[in-house]
Order: C-alpha cells, then sequence, then structure tokens
C-alpha cells in the first residue's frame, strides 16, 4: 500500500510548465531531533544493509536455488523488499522524507518497460527499487566484487555494469535487451553515477536504445530532494534539518513509434526534460538555503 499522496499545491501563473509546487509539509517530532542521533540512525541502517547482505547470500540463496525454478526473480524481489524497510525506517526516523510512487496509469506495470532517472543521491536505487519490488536495474560493474554485495547480485535479475568481468557485461545493449524481452522491467541511471553539484552529467544512449530495439516503453521520473543530503559533497555525517523531501515526478511516457524509433532524438527530448527540472530545482535549493547563510 503507498503512502498518501504529498500535499500540492496550485502552480504559479507564471512557474515553469511541468514544475510542481509542494505545500511545506508539517514536522514531526523525530525531526526535531538531534542531528547525532539522526546521523547514528541511518549509519545503523547501512550497517545492517552491508551485514545482512551475506546472511542471505549465505543461508536464503541456496534454499531458494533447491525448492525455486525461478529463484532469481524471488531473490530479486526479497532483496528489493529488504531495500524498501531500510527507506522506510529512515523515514520513520525522522533522517529522510517521502511518499512513495505510483507508476502513471498508462503504464502496465505486468508488461516491461525502461524506467530513468537522474541520480542525485547515493540512496535513490534503494527508494526506487523498494517502490517497485519487481524490477531490476543495472548496477556498477564494481558492486559485483563486493564482498558483501556482490554475491547477492550475482543472483538476482540485476544487469552487472562495465567492470564486472561477468558475461552479462561484455555487451550491456544486448544484456539489457533481452532482459526487457523476457518480459522484465529495468532501472537505468543513464547518468551512469550521482548526479554533479551543480549540473547534471551527460546522459548515455543505451537505456533508450535498449528501449527501441525491445520495442517498450520508456517510462521518464525525475527524482528531486529540497536539500541537499549524501548527494555529491554532503555526506552522511551532515543532514539537514529539517529532513530533507524526496519527491517523485514523472515526465511523459515516451514509445519508441512516437519518435519513428529514432533514438536520437528520443535521448535529445529527455535531455532537454531534465536539464530543465535540475535547473528549477538548483534554483529552489539555493533559495531555501539563501536565509540560513544570511
Amino acid at each position: 500500500m503507498t503512502a498518501p499522496a504529498q500535499e500540492v499545491a496550485e502552480e504559479p501563473a507564471d512557474a515553469t510548465p511541468g514544475i510542481v509546487i509542494r505545500a511545506p509539509r508539517p514536522q514531526r517530532w523525530v525531526h526535531r531531533l538531534p542531528r547525532w542521533i539522526r546521523v547514528a540512525s541511518m549509519s545503523v541502517l547501512f550497517f545492517f544493509f552491508f551485514t545482512g547482505c551475506p546472511v542471505i547470500a549465505l543461508a536464503l540463496i541456496p534454499t531458494l536455488r533447491l525448492f525455486y525454478r525461478d529463484h532469481r526473480r524471488r531473490v530479486t524481489v526479497m532483496l528489493n523488499k529488504g531495500l524498501r524497510f531500510i527507506v522506510w525506517a529512515a523515514r520513520f526516523l525522522g533522517t529522510v522524507d517521502f511518499d512513495y510512487p505510483d507508476l502513471p496509469a498508462s503504464v502496465k506495470p505486468d508488461e516491461p518497460y525502461v524506467l530513468i532517472c537522474n541520480h542525485p543521491t547515493y540512496v535513490d536505487m534503494l527508494l526506487l527499487l523498494g517502490s517497485f519490488p519487481e524490477m531490476a536495474c543495472v548496477t556498477s560493474g564494481r558492486w559485483s566484487h563486493h564482498w558483501a554485495l556482490g554475491p547477492v547480485l550475482r543472483a538476482t535479475d540485476y544487469l552487472p555494469g562495465p567492470g564486472s568481468g561477468l558475461p552479462e557485461s561484455e555487451n550491456m545493449l544486448e544484456s539489457m535487451v533481452a532482459h526487457l524481452r523476457s518480459g522484465r522491467s529495468l532501472l537505468v541511471f543513464p547518468e551512469g553515477q550521482r548526479s554533479m553539484k551543480d549540473k547534471l552529467r551527460r546522459f548515455r544512449k543505451g537505456a533508450v536504445q535498449a528501449a527501441v530495439e525491445a520495442n517498450v516503453p520508456i517510462v521518464p521520473m525525475f527524482l528531486g530532494i529540497d536539500r541537499p543530503y549524501l548527494t555529491k559533497g554532503v555526506p552522511l555525517w551532515r543532514p539537514p534539518k529539517p529532513a530533507p523531501i524526496y519527491t517523485f515526478e514523472w515526465f511523459e511516457v515516451v514509445r519508441p513509434e512516437a519518435f519513428d524509433g529514432d533514438a536520437k532524438r528520443i535521448q535529445s527530448h529527455f535531455e532537454e526534460q531534465y536539464k530543465a527540472r535540475f535547473a528549477a530545482q538548483r534554483a529552489h535549493q539555493l533559495a531555501v538555503a539563501t536565509p540560513a547563510t544570511a
């Protein structure tokens, strides 16, 4: 069950088209806790994540392989639900705030699609995969070698990125297309890594090209955050007060045939949308920060 949608204020007449202006969210008592308590709680959650993964790998995955034919999907769902618990706990403890998103009405959740999203913070993957438990994603190749995460990731439907040394990452486009044609959806961060403080990174073309070749819709999301946290330059031990609010905003779903299957045109279309929205978010963050430094 998803949380109630955020309260939304009217959009001013001169507002940038497509920008949603949200009313201030009332603070809960946990938001007034001392900073060190919020830092400690977030640290504990990350600790449980990295220590829980080896337990899953050693105890549960071999059992699932014995009893389930499609064990990879079951491990994927299990891991994603674990990620959902972590971000829910972070929300409950007042470290971050958000409402779980629902897919646009035009998207059928039981049919494959490519979900693309900007990558502002360290916990974006946890937020999105926790919101859509059946979803797989393209991960950084180096995580495949991680002592804790590696064994778990290799047992899921996640696709290892370049540098993993695994056969799936030798031809990423081919692997993504095969994944989509098997009927499974895929989350891709086109930037490849976290956005820079003042601009988005160059979007890579693989997500759009894979969607075109597999002939599946591309579902673009803009993940916003009203004040920087776990972004480039804002580490775990410097949480803002009040808690930062994540927002999930959908751009219009694009089907390849609407652009005559032209991946280059689709790519340019998305880059323009994301750059405009990022600029608006950056202006808002600076406006929020200005009173505190005056």
